[in-house]
């Protein structure tokens, strides 16, 4: 990630302490060894760290990598490009990147180099952010006219370098070489009003619906 200062506020107020339960259901269940890139302070690695798992973690932040350090069995301390070196090759059976694509400035490479660490049955798993989300969508975009990024975080975190919709998620996994295997909706709005709008555009915003998507995609072995 970029933005170390901006990153180290967000530790403060608990911006690496999320749990994200709703990713669990994308880590397949005969995954082994499993490693997450931005795992914070390894709230999800304790989700997944079961009887037999092996779970790596890549935290930029040294203060939430010395957490995550007692959940995982080995935590590497600095940006994915810092320690990709460091990572075996062909190990990994799941790579897990939640909400982390966003803040870098070339995720395309990224997805790409992270195929030379997947094993054979290895998945990629990431959740993005969805700018076309109703609420930044109307808000933010239609109604106050305006694209100011925001310190607390959300579709327009001032840490965010890449906007993506689910449509322009697919063409970056496509375009670098993966099979997408799901690739759904999560968090959705909870507004009435929201749901209101959504409903009276006959589908045409069905994508809006969601703060963010969860893909599980797989490399193309040539």
């Amino acid at each position: 990630m970029e933005a170390d200062q901006s990153q180290q506020l967000k530790s403060t107020i608990g911006y690496y302490g999320t749990f994200r339960s709703e990713m669990l259901d994308y880590i397949p269940a005969d995954a082994v060894r499993i490693l997450e890139v931005g795992c914070g302070e390894g709230n999800f690695c304790r989700q997944l760290k079961t009887s037999g798992r092996e779970v790596w973690g890549v935290e930029i932040n040294p203060e939430a990598a010395l957490k995550a350090s007692e959940v995982c069995d080995k935590v590497l301390v600095g940006s994915f490009d810092e320690q990709l070196a460091h990572l075996p090759e062909q190990y990994f059976d799941c790579v897990v990147f939640n909400d982390v694509l966003e803040h870098l400035y070339d995720p395309w490479t990224t997805i790409r180099q992270v195929k030379a660490l997947m094993s054979d049955k290895g998945v990629l798993v990431t959740s993005i952010p969805n700018f076309r989300y109703i609420s930044n969508l109307i808000t933010e975009i239609l109604f106050r006219k305006d694209f100011e990024y925001k310190p607390e975080g959300g579709i327009l975190d001032d840490t965010h370098v890449r906007f993506f919709t689910s449509k322009s998620m697919l063409r970056m996994f496509r375009q670098e070489g993966y099979q997408v295997l799901r690739h759904e909706g999560i968090r959705p709005c909870r507004s009435w009003k929201e749901k209101l709008f959504l409903t009276l555009t006959l589908g045409f915003l069905k994508d809006a619906r969601y703060k963010q998507f969860a893909t599980v995609a797989k490399p193309i072995r040539q």
